[in-house]
C-alpha cells in the first residue's frame, strides 16, 4: 500500500494545503493496483472521472487529486511482469532440489520412531497402552494428512512439516508428564489439522474472507463476555469455560478472530473510521482479559496489534503514542493487582523466593542445566513432576529431557515461521494475506518469547503457552488455525505442480 496525502508519514507526500492529510491510497492486490478515496475534500478522479469506490489504475491511466495530476507508470520491468503472469516463485526456496519433502517428511517419521522407542523403554517393564496408541494414530494422521497435501495442493509443504515436527515433541512431553491427558493432546492435534485445512479454504476468497469479520467479531466479543460471566478461576486467572463434556479457552480462538477483523478492511486501508473500529475491538479484546488477568495473552493481543496498525498505517507517531499510553496502563495495572505486582516481585529474584513464587522458574533452571547437550531422556527427567510443567515450563522438560539441541531447535522453528512470513509478503498477491500472515507470526513469536524468557526469567513467568508444543487443547487448535494465515501468504508453486 502507497498513502498519498499531506501528512509527512504518507509514502507519497503532496505538500499542498488543498490537498487532504490522508488522501488517498494506492494498493496493488491481485495482481492489479487499486486507488481508493479516503474521505477527500478534495475527491479523487482517474482519467477525469471521479471515483466513489475502489477504482481499478492501469498504468498510463491518470490520477487527479484535487487537482494534483499524476500518472501510473511501473518502477522496473519485473514489477509490470507481475501483472501478466499467473504464477511466481519466490526466492525463499528456488528450486525443487534445495528442498525434498518426502524425504524431509521421512526424516521426522524416523525421529518420532526413535522417541518412542525412547518413551517406551523409559516406562519399562510397565506398558502404557494409551502412549501406544496415541503415536500410532498420529503417525497414521500425519502421513495421511501429508500425502493429501502433497497430492492436492501445489505448494511446498515447509509450514506442515515443521508442525508435524512440533505437534510430536508436544506428544513426547505429555508422555512424559502427564500420560492420561495424550488422548485429549492427540484429538486436538487432528482437530487443529481439519480447522487448518478449513481456513485454508476459506481464506483462500478475499471476498469471502471480508464478509466472516463482523461475525468473527460479534462471535469473539459474545465468547469473551461469556468468561467473564461463567468462566473458571484457576491459578488466579479466569480463563476457561467448563460446558461438563469440554473445558476450553475462549482467548485461544479469539487470537484468529483478531487476525482477521484487523485485516480483513483493506480497501479502506487508512479510512479513521476502519482504524477507530480496530482499536475499539482490541480495546474490548484487551479490556476483557485484564479483567480475566490474563496478562501473558494481553502482551500478545497488544503486540499483534502494534504490527498490524503499523503494517496499515506506517504511522511511527501513532504507534508510539498507543505504546506510551499502553505502558501507563500497564504500570497502573500492576500498581493495583497485588497477584501481578508479586509476579513482577520475584522477577530477577528467583533464588530469593526458590521455595515460593520462584519455585517454578528455580527448578526449571536446574532441570534444564542437569539436561544437557542431549538431555537425560524422555520420562526420565524430575522437571515433569512439577505443576504446569508441560505448559507454561516446557522449555524446560525439552532442555531436561530432549536436550539443549532439541529446545534450541524447537525455538529456531518459531523463529523460522516468522522470518518465512516476512519474506512471503515481499510477493503477495494481496496486502491481506502480508498482514495476516505478519500477525500471526507475531502472535507464534510473543507467545514463545514470553513461553522461553519467562521459564529462565528473563521475563516475568506470564503462563503462556509455546504454539504446538505446550498441552493444551485450544492452544494446540488455535496454533494449527493461525498457521493458515502463513500459508495463505505462500503463492510458490512446486516445480512438479507448475505445469498443472
Amino acid at each position: 500500500e502507497n498513502s498519498i496525502g499531506r501528512s509527512k508519514v504518507s509514502d507519497i507526500l503532496i505538500a499542498l494545503p488543498f490537498v487532504s492529510r490522508n488522501h488517498a491510497v494506492l494498493t496493488f492486490r491481485d495482481r492489479a493496483w487499486y486507488i481508493t478515496d479516503l474521505g477527500s475534500k478534495g475527491g479523487v478522479k482517474v482519467n477525469g472521472i471521479k471515483i466513489e469506490a475502489p477504482q481499478i489504475v492501469n498504468y498510463g491511466d491518470t490520477i487527479s487529486l484535487a487537482g494534483v495530476k499524476m500518472t501510473l507508470l511501473p518502477a522496473d520491468e519485473e514489477e509490470s511482469g507481475l501483472l501478466q503472469q499467473d504464477d511466481y516463485t519466490a526466492t525463499l526456496i528456488p528450486s525443487g532440489r534445495l528442498f525434498n519433502s518426502s524425504a524431509a517428511f521421512a526424516l521426522i517419521l524416523l525421529f518420532q520412531f526413535l522417541g518412542v522407542i525412547q518413551v517406551m523403554l523409559a516406562m519399562f517393564p510397565e506398558v502404557n497402552l494409551a502412549v501406544t496408541l496415541t503415536f500410532i494414530v498420529f503417525i497414521f494422521a500425519e502421513t495421511l494428512h501429508f500425502h493429501i497435501k502433497h497430492w492436492l495442493s501445489r505448494k511446498y509443504l515447509e509450514l506442515e512439516l515443521l508442525c508435524y515436527f512440533l505437534c510430536g515433541m508436544s506428544l513426547f512431553i505429555v508422555s512424559s508428564a502427564a500420560p492420561d491427558l495424550l488422548y485429549i493432546q492427540l484429538a486436538a492435534i487432528l482437530f487443529g489439522m481439519l480447522v487448518y485445512s478449513v481456513l485454508e479454504f476459506m481464506i483462500s476468497d478475499l471476498g469471502r474472507t471480508r464478509k466472516l469479520k463482523y461475525l468473527l467479531a460479534s462471535t469473539a466479543i459474545i465468547l469473551l463476555v461469556l468468561n467473564l460471566a461463567i468462566g473458571e478461576t484457576r491459578y488466579g486467572a479466569k480463563l476457561w469455560i467448563n460446558l461438563g463434556f469440554i473445558t476450553f479457552q475462549p482467548s485461544e480462538f479469539v487470537k484468529i478472530a483478531f487476525v482477521i477483523v484487523g485485516t480483513a478492511a483493506l480497501d479502506k486501508l487508512l479510512t479513521t473510521r476502519n482504524m477507530t473500529a480496530f482499536i475499539a475491538f482490541s480495546g474490548i479484546c484487551i479490556g476483557a482479559l485484564v479483567l480475566m488477568r490474563d496478562f501473558g495473552t494481553v502482551v500478545v493481543f497488544f503486540g499483534t496489534f502494534i504490527v498490524i496498525a503499523f503494517m496499515r498505517s506506517g504511522d511511527l507517531r501513532t504507534i508510539t503514542l498507543i505504546s506510551s499510553g499502553a505502558l501507563i496502563g500497564a504500570m497502573a495495572v500492576i500498581a493495583f493487582m497485588p497477584y501481578i505486582a508479586s509476579r513482577f516481585a520475584t522477577w530477577r529474584n528467583i533464588w530469593k523466593y526458590a521455595n515460593t513464587t520462584g519455585f517454578q522458574q528455580t527448578r526449571t533452571l536446574i532441570a534444564a542445566a542437569s539436561g544437557g547437550l542431549l538431555g537425560v531422556g524422555s520420562g526420565n527427567g524430575f522437571l515433569a513432576s512439577i505443576a504446569a510443567a508441560d505448559t507454561d515450563l516446557v522449555f524446560g522438560i525439552l532442555c531436561e529431557e530432549w536436550g539443549l539441541l532439541i529446545a534450541f531447535i524447537v525455538v529456531l522453528i518459531i523463529v523460522f515461521l516468522a522470518v518465512y512470513a516476512v519474506f512471503l509478503t515481499k510477493n503477495c498477491r494481496s496486502s491481506f494475506y502480508a498482514i495476516a500472515a505478519c500477525g500471526a507470526a507475531s502472535i507464534f513469536l510473543i507467545q514463545s518469547a514470553l513461553n522461553v524468557l519467562g521459564t529462565v526469567d528473563i521475563l516475568p513467568l506470564t503462563g503462556i503457552t509455546m504454539p504446538f508444543v505446550s498441552r493444551g487443547g485450544s492452544s494446540m487448535i488455535a496454533s494449527w488455525g493461525l498457521l493458515a494465515f502463513i500459508k495463505s501468504a505462500d503463492d510458490r508453486i512446486r516445480p512438479d505442480k507448475a505445469g498443472d
